[in-house]
């Protein structure tokens, strides 16, 4: 552990153009202390941190790193570890949920639980005055659906709304949209359930730290509109614009047409004057490519879901079904994977993933020569790049998110090459000799 914190520190140190020596003058310590920090041999109390924080120009979170509780890259949860979570949960002293956890990993944003909505309505109205909204919350949520189960949810315009969900059907949300779950009346007198997967995507709790430090009135001023395609390029051409401090009659002047032409003639097949427009702004194509088709709430039917079959169609060894997926978050797909006869079809994959044993057998996992079973109810959490191959047959839910590394962070840590991206991940060493 004094290991990794050395780092940290020395990372400072270098991003501070500190040596040693400087870094002793500035903490009012020895020479002999800094090096024993350094080389893992003294701890980093925090009186050390709050002084370096009060002199320095960084943030206390700066000299922390994140704790890995996997155990061979993986973290299990049982169903026994989940029911001892189960706190019950009243709206108007009405028992109206019943909560436990999953599987959670300080690795990753993952925040999942497993929910039984204990309040039955008799109808579908979604102004029933039973049903409790909550305030909205700052993290995505997908949504599993099991039994009958009413998802009410509050759009942009102020209307309720409500859409009956069986077992299979599932959901996107996005950050801070009021919503409500509650049983529908059924005649088994069946509670429903949902398995609520909540997580962080690129405005994560560092983002928000910057912006809280931004200020409100200032961090407004980041908004593009989205309200259609030409308003969202015009902003984004404009961001740019001012970044560089040029004016769109010098862009228009070198480019040699109306920054609206472009506009006007983009579709994703006929990109040639926005592309002459990044070339003059020296930003990549994609920068200027707008978000489409947003969804506060996006809600997938079982029935109406896409499907397919692994290793192909003939040999159908697993069959893969694509649940609520939104486009505005590439690297976070939820699926449900029906694994159909024992296989050694293996998988990588490049994101953090969540798995919940649906099923009603328990299921093995081989995670590079590592069997876990997972009985019904239990959870896994697994590290990207991790492979492994289910081995035997199953009914499992997965959920992958992209993490800090994807989308444009991925293409930065692309471009260094091997040499300097094993200093990236193992440096304890002074920016000079």
């Amino acid at each position: 552990m004094n290991y990794i914190v050395s780092k940290k520190f020395r990372k400072i140190l270098n991003d501070l153009k500190r040596r040693p020596e400087d870094a002793a003058k500035d903490l009012k310590l020895s020479l002999r202390s800094i090096n024993k920090i350094l080389n893992g041999t003294k701890d980093l109390n925090y009186k050390i941190i709050d002084k370096a924080v009060s002199v320095w120009p960084v943030n206390h979170s700066d000299f922390f790193y994140t704790q890995d509780d996997t155990m061979n890259n993986i973290k299990v949860c049982k169903k026994k570890f989940s029911d001892k979570t189960a706190r019950k949960m009243y709206r108007d002293n009405i028992p109206y949920y019943l909560y436990k956890d999953t599987v959670m990993s300080k690795v990753s944003t993952f925040r999942p639980e497993w929910i039984q909505q204990l309040l039955t309505v008799q109808d579908s109205d979604p102004n029933n005055i039973r049903v409790k909204f909550n305030n909205g919350h700052f993290l995505h949520q997908f949504t599993y659906f099991i039994g009958p189960v009413n998802f009410y949810y509050i759009d942009e315009n102020d209307k309720k709304n409500m859409l009956e969900m069986n077992t299979g059907d599932s959901m996107y949300i996005s950050p801070y949209t009021p919503h409500s779950f509650t049983t529908r009346k059924n005649k088994n007198n069946l509670k429903g359930l949902i398995l609520a997967l909540t997580y962080t995507d690129k405005i994560d709790n560092d983002a928000l730290n910057e912006l809280n430090s931004i200020g409100k009135d200032l961090s407004k001023d980041f908004k593009i509109n989205l309200s259609d395609k030409s308003s969202s390029i015009k902003n984004i051409i404009s961001n740019f614009l001012s970044i560089s401090s040029m004016t769109s009659e010098y862009l228009e002047k070198k480019i040699q047409f109306k920054i609206d032409t472009a506009v006007k003639e983009f579709t994703l097949a006929k990109v040639d004057k926005l592309s002459k427009i990044a070339d003059v702004l020296n930003v990549n194509l994609r920068d200027l490519i707008p978000l489409n088709n947003y969804h506060d709430v996006k809600t997938t039917k079982y029935s109406d879901a896409n499907f397919w079959f692994l290793p192909s169609k003939t040999s159908k060894e697993l069959k893969i079904v694509e649940l609520a997926t939104v486009n505005h978050l590439p690297n976070s797909k939820a699926l449900e994977i029906n694994i159909l006869k024992k296989n050694f079809f293996s998988f990588k994959v490049p994101s953090h993933q969540y798995i919940y044993n649906i099923g009603k057998k328990p299921c093995v996992i081989n995670f590079s020569g590592n069997l876990q079973t997972l009985e019904p109810g239990d959870s896994c959490y697994v590290k990207p790049n991790l492979r492994h191959f289910f081995a035997t047959k199953g009914k499992l839910l997965i959920l992958r998110i992209g993490g800090k590394i994807s989308s444009e962070n991925l293409l930065h840590f692309s471009l260094l090459n091997e040499k300097k991206l094993n200093r990236l991940l193992d440096d304890n060493k002074s920016w000079f000799n």
